[in-house]
């Protein structure tokens, strides 16, 4: 094997691909859900991708032309706005966006922060499940790009915001018991 077919074949490349089906599997049928559940998925899984992430290789693309984007902007969207009715009057927060280098507070969607990492992940499982080497490559350099300046920083921007949500849910349900 080459160094490359071990980067393709590699036990991070294969957690990364496990660990993002669940998340897409999951977002795509995230509100057959109650609100508890699925924010107690998203508080396990996020921290979880952002591991498996942190760990991905970087890998050099021989071939360029087999980098693809699967999710079509109108799917992005309907996904958007499917989350966002989910979600309701608890979709919109205040966030420092660090990524663009704000500083100040804006507010944000959840469901687009969401929609933003579905997105980059299903492209990624979608060009690794591709058979040639190229589609491969070029999915790992693309995965690995957008953890750095993509879905890497919007996951840790929505965890704080599922992690007060959830919380706000335990001290709900622990009032009405007393």
């Amino acid at each position: 094997m080459t160094d490359k077919e071990d980067i393709i074949k590699s036990k991070t490349v294969i957690e990364v691909i496990a660990v993002a089906s669940e998340y897409c599997m999951f977002i795509d049928k995230m509100d057959r859900y109650e609100m508890d559940e699925a924010l107690s998925f998203l508080q396990k899984i996020l921290p979880a991708l952002y591991l498996k992430g942190s760990l991905f290789p970087n890998i050099e693309v021989e071939d360029d032309s087999a980098n693809e984007r699967y999710v079509t902007e109108e799917e992005y969207e309907t996904m958007r706005c499917r989350l966002s009715v989910y979600f309701g009057d608890a979709d919109m927060f205040s966030a420092v966006d660090l990524s663009e280098g704000e500083i100040d507070s804006a507010p944000i969607a959840l469901s687009e922060l969401l929609s933003d990492i579905y997105t980059d992940l299903k492209d990624f499982l979608m060009l690794y499940a591709r058979e040639s080497v190229a589609a491969k490559e070029n999915a790992i350099a693309a995965c690995h790009y957008y953890f750095h300046f993509g879905w890497g920083m919007r996951l840790l921007t929505a965890l704080p915001y599922i992690h007060k949500l959830v919380a706000d849910t335990l001290c709900a349900s622990q009032e009405e018991e007393a």
